[in-house]
């Protein structure tokens, strides 16, 4: 496996580092806390490649591509001097960086490339448009969730409100079942035939028939046969016979009211 690095800008001070046992420079690592929140930067990646890949798969760059590469390496030569005020430091600096320029200028034509792909042309500009086109899409799944967030809320509330309206008449209908239950256990047997009977007819097709009729007529039949039927009778029939023998006398008292008023209305006509 071959790693192989991407280029990418470093801080304006950096300067390359020469390493003793590969004899190759290297940048420094920048630091990405140093960035402030919310710019973009390039973050280096390494990749490792297989060597049979890069045998089969990589090739050297073509001629004008070579002579660009060359045109870079020589520009940065001018930055790395000037940068050193000190003359022998300059020289030293010049000899340095024309000896790495050599070495690279060397091995340009055999240093092999990863082919051309896509991918590899980063575009800032697009990437920043489709980073907004995102955001934007973003933004509008937000606020649907938002509303769908709100929605769920308002349906869960009217879901509880008429849970417990639902409760409650639950609640109700069994209270006044059992209360339904307790005075149907206080009632005359007899009632309860007659109600159970009134609700038949009631749930009952509207086809004249006489099966009611016969029905009834059994069921009076069997209240003359009720013993307690019976002695409910004997009682309200000694009622009705009381209430008669005293109110007897007074049967003549409305005649004898009528001839007084009579009498009166004469009386008063003679004065007048």
């Amino acid at each position: 496996m071959v790693p192989t690095a991407l280029f990418l800008p470093c801080e304006r001070d950096a300067s390359p580092t020469l390493n003793p046992r590969t004899s190759t420079y290297a940048m420094p690592k920048r630091k990405h806390e140093d960035v402030p929140e919310g710019y973009a930067y390039l973050k280096p990646q390494v990749r490792r490649v297989p060597e049979k890949t890069i045998k089969s798969k990589w090739a050297p760059l073509p001629e004008p591509v070579q002579e660009n590469v060359r045109e870079m390496f020589h520009s940065l030569e001018r930055p790395v001097i000037m940068r050193n005020q000190n003359e022998r430091k300059r020289i030293e600096a010049q000899g340095a960086v024309q000896a790495v320029v050599r070495n690279l200028n060397k091995r340009l034509p055999r240093m092999p490339f990863p082919p051309v792909t896509k991918d590899s042309n980063f575009d800032y500009e697009s990437a920043l448009n489709e980073h907004r086109l995102l955001e934007a899409n973003l933004a509008t799944m937000n606020d649907s969730v938002d509303l769908l967030k709100a929605e769920i809320a308002k349906e869960e509330a009217l879901l509880a409100s008429e849970t417990k309206a639902l409760q409650e008449m639950d609640k109700n209908a069994r209270r006044a079942e059992a209360e339904r239950k307790r005075q149907t256990k206080n009632e005359h047997p007899m009632l309860r035939q007659l109600d159970a009977l009134s609700r038949a007819e009631s749930s009952a097709s509207s086809d004249f028939t006489l099966l009611g009729a016969k029905e009834s007529q059994s069921t009076l039949d069997a209240l003359d046969d009720d013993p307690e039927v019976l002695r409910l009778m004997k009682q309200l029939n000694g009622h009705l016979q009381s209430m008669q023998s005293n109110t007897a006398p007074f049967s003549d008292l409305g005649d004898a009211i009528t001839r007084s008023q009579a009498a009166l209305d004469l009386y008063s006509m003679t004065n007048d």
